[in-house]
């Protein structure tokens, strides 16, 4: 043949029944390849009878007939004796290629002349929708020899094998571990546990076949059987201990161990292939995350984290000159595929999770690839969890600006950073703020959590309130009318464009979270705030103070039922000097020192006040009184009646009554009503308290007042005696003043006149 003739490629595959579904995929796959590369495609017809082979006709440069013997080598070396070309590439008909690029670029190219193999990746689906899969390398592309052949009766292979090896991410999709029914897998299973099974039993010592059938038990839950075949082999071969399918055979071991729940042990022998044996690269990958995989069955989650590392640090070891070549042994090349790689992240990020072991969070992230993980919004949330734990803002600088370049994330971003900030309370909230100022994102939403960080600051400037209104998407509007709820120079203008709905939402937000003390602070500052409002938006302003009203006698109900439970009276007198000491803490001078009144009564006449203010801007004055409320919404079905009650405050019971009433139109003010009952009946225990307490200093006056009288009555007497008359006229003019109805007093006084 004329060399300058020859292929570059040629590829073989063997065509069978029932591949309808797939042969033309496969063959629309290598289309592109064969129009760059110049190729040859052989196909080997085994027995075709469904017209699977008729498709791949249209495709192939030649097609041989193969009468079918169980043999797969046997069938491929019938079409290898075919090829012409300087490589050689076989795939099977129920396989496709994704994208050949990079195969292109291989045999286009100088590397071609420098290798002897190159792998690609066999995508291993687990079901037919395509969502769960396995990536493996296999060595399926050889430089073509006169000593090249296949050997091994099923799972065949090729021979001599190669020394310098070429790896890609090219990939195909193989749907043949994917069965329509369990007969169907039982079926597939038997047929090569009988193949594999005589082939080891005429050649004991064909240690790849040995692999094949280890891995065949492992498939059937034929543990026992895996296990024995597994050490006998070891036990028996003549090849070294580097020899790949001899690493293979150590690996699978512990993993069989593994496949029983039986860890302890599958440890036991981790550890000493890690002390005792000298292992190749892709070993140390398997060993390391296999047993990282076996402590999180384990549920020690620690363990599992650092074990993923140390696979993910031995990821880009490169090999060294003179360390043995490595071949793909099944499923044993998987760990050095990216999206073990890939795995191997995802699984240390949730048992850090779980194990609440944030402390590797950094260590971890560090080997994400975002844009290639199939979890990208699992690992989005736990690295805000991450760093929500441990504030290492290198989680946020490193890895935010990489995420928010992908779109099906930005929103995530946004949300999970909104949902950590409104989670978080003070100086951490400020941190979150700060840790995410030095990205200087101003697009997005970002814009909004620099106006709050500029806020907090003081610094706003005119330019960053246009960057939320120009570049974000509006999404926390409520929150910004809130920042900036007081603020006499920004709050009127934002006020200008604000709807009555969503100013209802700001006020929401601007009383979620805080406390009585910062409650009666806003209540404060609201009369100085009314300024704002110009009179089309005075609705506004009695709105907000309504709601702030409300929220009054509900955090003093609060507050005071936990004094109450506390079990110490103290405890009561403590909470209510919270207000005075927030108030002195941010100088309000017109509140700070002033006395405050904490009556449950006196906070729900604010109330009242307050919401019949905002009722008369909006209802006919017909319906605000207790007997037309019925139209009304709850809250001031409650006020009304509420009122009305007030009228009743002589009558305890009537009062009562009415006071029930309004509760069942407002139950969210049920625990306030509640707890003005409780102190009407406090009121009353204390007033008739203070009557007994009268009564008992009066009655003891009395009794003091009659004992001077006999003491003073008796000096008159004495007196007397002594002839000192006036002396005794002059007290018994006193007595007769002191004790106008004694009788012994008047007779004394009508002597000494006589």
């Amino acid at each position: 043949m004329n060399e300058k003739k020859r292929p570059v490629l040629s590829i073989s595959m063997l065509v069978s029944n029932n591949r309808r579904d797939t042969i033309e995929k496969c063959m629309e796959s290598l289309v592109p390849l064969r129009e760059a590369v110049p190729s040859e495609l052989i196909i080997v017809d085994t027995g075709c009878t469904d017209g699977s082979v008729d498709i791949a006709r249209k495709y192939a440069d030649k097609v041989i007939e193969f009468t079918w013997c169980n043999d797969f080598s046997a069938a491929r070396n019938a079409g290898l004796r075919e090829c012409t070309g300087e490589w050689f590439l076989y795939l099977d008909d129920d396989e496709w290629f994704e994208d050949v690029t990079e195969l292109i670029a291989f045999f286009r190219g100088e590397e071609r002349k420098r290798m002897d193999t190159l792998w690609y990746l066999q995508r291993n689906y687990d079901n037919f929708e395509g969502t769960s899969y396995v990536d493996t390398y296999v060595g399926r592309v050889a430089r073509l020899t006169p000593e090249t052949r296949f050997c091994g009766k099923i799972h065949e292979w090729l021979e001599p094998l190669p020394e310098r090896v070429k790896k890609t991410n090219a990939y195909v999709h193989h749907y043949g571990y994917v069965y329509k029914s369990e007969e169907d897998r039982q079926k597939h299973l038997k047929r090569n546990l009988t193949l594999e099974e005589e082939a080891v039993k005429e050649n004991p010592a064909d240690i790849r076949m040995c692999c094949q059938l280890v891995q065949e038990y492992r498939a059937a839950r034929r543990f026992e059987d895996a296990e024995a075949l597994c050490k006998t082999t070891l036990s028996n071969t003549k090849y070294e201990i580097t020899n790949s399918f001899v690493q293979y055979l150590l690996l699978v071991l512990p993993k069989i161990y593994v496949e029983q729940r039986m860890y302890e042990k599958a440890l036991e022998e981790f550890e000493h292939l890690e002390r005792k044996c000298k292992l190749l690269h892709q070993t140390k990958l398997g060993l390391c995350y296999e047993k990282a995989m076996t402590y999180g069955y384990m549920k020690k989650e620690e363990d599992t984290v650092k074990g993923f590392l140390r696979y993910l640090t031995e990821y880009y070891v490169l090999p060294k000159a003179g360390d043995p070549v490595e071949h793909p042994v099944m499923d044993f090349a998987q760990y050095q595929s990216e999206l073990f790689f890939h795995k191997a992240v995802e699984y240390a990020v949730a048992n850090m999770i779980c194990g609440e072991v944030y402390g590797y969070g950094e260590e971890v992230y560090a080997r994400m690839n975002w844009e290639k993980t199939e979890k990208p919004k699992e690992m989005l949330a736990g690295l805000i969890r991450c760093y929500e734990e441990t504030g290492n803002a290198a989680l946020l600088t490193k890895h935010l600006p990489i995420v928010l370049q992908m779109n099906e994330l930005e929103q995530h971003v946004y949300a999970s950073l909104h949902s950590l900030y409104v989670k978080l309370e003070g100086e951490k909230q400020d941190k979150l703020l700060a840790d995410l100022e030095p990205l200087n994102l101003r697009t997005g939403n970002l814009a909004f959590f620099h106006l709050l960080y500029t806020e907090k600051k003081g610094i706003t400037t005119d330019s960053d309130v246009n960057d939320y209104y120009e570049k974000s998407d509006r999404k926390y509007d409520a929150e910004v009318v809130a920042l900036f709820f007081g603020n006499a120079e920004r709050f009127p203008k934002l006020l200008d464009s604000t709807p009555l709905e969503l100013f209802t939402e700001a006020v929401s937000v601007l009383l979620a979270g805080k406390n009585r003390p910062e409650i009666e602070k806003l209540w404060q500052e609201l009369s100085g705030l009314e300024v704002c409002y110009p009179e089309e938006k005075k609705s506004f302003f009695y709105y907000a103070s309504m709601v702030i009203a409300e929220k009054r006698p509900v955090l003093a109900t609060e507050q005071r039922s936990v004094a109450e439970q506390g079990g110490e009276a103290e405890q009561r007198g403590e909470a209510e000097q919270e207000i005075n000491v927030e108030q002195e803490k941010t100088g309000n001078d017109a509140a700070a020192g002033a006395e405050v009144s904490y009556s449950i009564a006196s906070l729900l006449q604010d109330y009242i006040e307050a919401a019949k203010r905002y009722a008369e801007g909006l209802y006919r004055p017909e319906l605000l009184n207790a007997a037309g409320v019925t139209a009304l919404p709850a809250n001031l079905r409650f006020v009304y009646i509420m009122e009305q009650a007030m009228e009743y405050e002589e009558d305890f019971k009537r009062w009562g009554d009415a006071v029930k009433r309004a509760a069942k139109e407002y139950p969210a003010m049920l625990p306030v009503v509640k707890a003005l009952l409780a102190e009407r009946k406090q009121k009353s225990r204390e007033g008739e308290q203070a009557v007994r307490t009268h009564a008992s200093t009066a009655n003891t006056a009395k009794k003091e007042l009659l004992a001077l009288a006999e003491q003073l009555k008796a000096m008159v007497r004495a007196q007397l005696a002594e002839g000192k008359t006036e002396e005794a006229r002059a007290i018994l003019s006193e007595l007769a003043v002191m004790l106008p109805e004694d009788e012994e007093v008047k007779e004394l006084l009508k002597s000494i006149n006589n």
